[in-house]
């Protein structure tokens, strides 16, 4: 196995001795790798772990942001396979980040993918939602703040939202009109490997039925969680999710 290779994609959490496993951990819409970093490192003691850091937040503040799904799962699959440098993967997503793992996960080879794990997104696919990225300001990051990505007391910000809205609208763009196309063609490619999907259960804003929905988009096995908690178990209950997915992956 050899040195890991720097990317601006991909942020380490750990500079111990590499595993022989190497976990990918995608955030929620218009966030960097912060949001994920708490999961990081509780998992780091059994994988390799890497925040995904995309275009247009964080130190790629100035990188021209990705709004097409094919696009943006083509560039990561193409930057992680050299990046992995042949070691086995788990792709991690919360939220939208789950859909883009889906998507990567489907670009790699099954025999790389140890796993894909996703928390509290829908199966894409399954419900029609209207895109609701081209609203204006006001109603835009009301639902942002509805889908729990931005919290409330930030909207009086206004400085802050010059920052991070075009990141939001981005990966909203990318998303909505994503799953808005494969609800249309009411047809979804499941992958080859093993897929893990996480509810919260006090997450109001997606249903349980709507997680378990992931059953249809693997042909590998396939195991639920619920977990205590919200809609962001990544930051907020770190550990609980990380002996979960550990556990249930060990079981695979």
């Amino acid at each position: 196995m050899g040195t890991n290779t720097k990317s601006r994609w991909f942020v380490g959490v750990s500079h111990d001795e590499l595993k022989e496993c190497a976990l990918y951990a995608f955030p929620h819409a218009g966030a960097g790798v912060t949001t994920v970093r708490p999961l990081c490192l509780e998992l780091a003691d059994t994988y390799t772990a890497f925040g995904v850091r995309l275009p247009g937040r964080e130190s790629r503040l100035e990188d021209p942001v990705e709004t097409v799904m094919p696009d943006l799962a083509d560039k990561v699959a193409v930057e992680l396979l050299r990046h992995a440098q042949g070691r086995p993967v788990v792709l991690y997503g919360h939220c939208a980040g789950s859909a883009i793992a889906y998507e990567v996960a489907r670009r790699l080879d099954p025999a790389m993918l140890r796993a894909l794990v996703v928390s509290s997104h829908p199966a894409p696919g399954s419900l029609r939602r209207e895109p609701t990225w081209g609203l204006p300001r006001p109603e835009f990051l009301k639902q942002v703040v509805t889908d729990g990505y931005l919290p409330s007391m930030l909207l009086a910000n206004e400085e802050l939202l010059d920052i991070v809205e075009p990141a939001l609208r981005a990966d909203y763009e990318l998303v909505e009109n994503y799953e808005l196309e494969l609800y249309e063609a009411g047809t979804v490619e499941p992958v080859a490997v093993p897929t893990v999907a996480v509810h919260g259960r006090d997450d109001h804003t997606v249903e349980a039925a709507q997680i378990e929905a992931w059953v249809a988009l693997t042909t590998g096995p396939f195991r639920m969680l619920s977990l205590p908690g919200g809609h962001d178990l990544p930051s907020s209950r770190p550990a609980e999710l990380a002996a979960a997915v550990r556990e249930a992956l060990a079981e695979g």
